[in-house]
């Protein structure tokens, strides 16, 4: 699954969880290297858009 690939490639996140059909991620993440809009940009790039 390309999302969960784009966010778990991004530095910080240990763990995601996608269910593209309830349109959810759950994503155990460091705060110290990862920033919610990290992980935003990542879904965008996997040609989602974040809610």
């Amino acid at each position: 699954m390309a999302v969960k690939k784009a966010i778990e490639a991004v530095d910080g996140v240990q763990k995601a969880e996608v269910d593209l059909e309830k349109k959810q991620a759950v994503v155990e993440y460091d705060e110290n290297k990862a920033k919610l809009e990290d992980l935003r940009a990542a879904v965008r790039g996997a040609g989602y858009e974040p809610v």
